[in-house]
């Protein structure tokens, strides 16, 4: 029998997929939303939490932007 999950593929750079298994790491096992961990540059992610990690990337990029002085 064939089991099947609904999910999100996400493709990125390195620092960025390993920024995303942070995240994922930081969390209760309940909460969790990795499904599985395809290569470097590619997750397997729950689709119902597509908005909280635009979010956090997000934020994440804002916080580690230089603005000129």
């Amino acid at each position: 029998m064939v089991s099947a999950i609904k999910g999100m593929y996400i493709s990125c750079d390195i620092p960025m997929a390993q920024y995303i298994i942070h995240m994922n790491n930081s969390l209760p096992q309940s909460q969790r939303f990795i499904i599985h961990v395809l290569d470097n540059t590619h997750l397997f992610v729950r689709s119902d939490v597509g908005g909280m990690i635009k979010s956090a990337i997000q934020t994440f990029r804002e916080q580690n932007t230089y603005e000129k002085p």
